[in-house]
């Protein structure tokens, strides 16, 4: 893994950390009473009960905490006894990038070792390190606190990786398909990849609000 891959996961990663700290009690109940007020105006907890999925970003968490809270109180409202969370999983190793550039440019995804489902039950652990689930995380145990629940649903984090198009080819997809049967499913994605941030120039780049 080059320097600059490691370094840069090692300070988002601390970046979402400082973020959580930053926010302190006052701040983190607010984004789950404003999460609450969202998830129980559209009824997320019945989208989840009748199959449907719930996806959050993973970004700032000061502007999108409460859109995470929403989907964590909707999956605890729904009663469901078993959650389970797709995540994305970022390439922070040559290896991986390398594989996802290679088939965004037309390469056969089977051909490259690091395809696959992680989480718990994988070898491969670049999981562990990922940020995707941080704020989650984070808000799901401000949630179990707030209900002073004794035993709460059982999460269970899934990080599917180069699918290439073809998600139901992942080796361990029918295992997943078959477990997710009587779990509620929520998923994170980022809602955009575009701006300076990702080297757009400046005049083909919008202010975050701006349409």
């Amino acid at each position: 893994m080059t320097n600059d891959r490691k370094k840069l996961q090692e300070d988002i990663n601390r970046l979402y950390s400082a973020e959580h700290a930053a926010l302190g009690e006052i701040a983190t109940q607010k984004h789950l009473s404003k999460g609450r007020e969202l998830a129980q105006k559209h009824n997320l907890a019945d989208t989840l009960s009748s199959g449907g999925v719930l996806v959050f970003p993973h970004t700032s968490v000061n502007d999108c905490g409460y859109q995470v809270a929403a989907c964590v109180i909707a999956a605890l409202d729904s009663g469901a006894k078993k959650v389970v969370v797709i995540s994305v999983l970022h390439a922070f190793s040559d290896e991986m990038e390398t594989a996802r550039q290679e088939v965004a440019a037309g390469a056969d995804p089977h051909n490259y070792a690091c395809r696959g489902i992680q989480g718990e039950q994988s070898e491969r652990k670049e999981w562990q390190k990922d940020h995707a689930l941080m704020s989650w995380r984070y808000f799901w145990n401000a949630e179990i606190k707030r209900r002073k629940l004794k035993n709460p649903p059982e999460v269970y984090e899934f990080y599917p990786y180069l699918a290439g198009g073809k998600p139901e080819t992942l080796v361990g997809i029918e295992e997943l398909k078959e477990f997710v049967k009587d779990a509620v499913i929520v998923s994170t994605a980022d809602p955009f990849h575009h701006g300076i941030g990702y080297g757009d120039s400046p005049e083909n780049s919008f202010e975050p609000d701006e349409k």
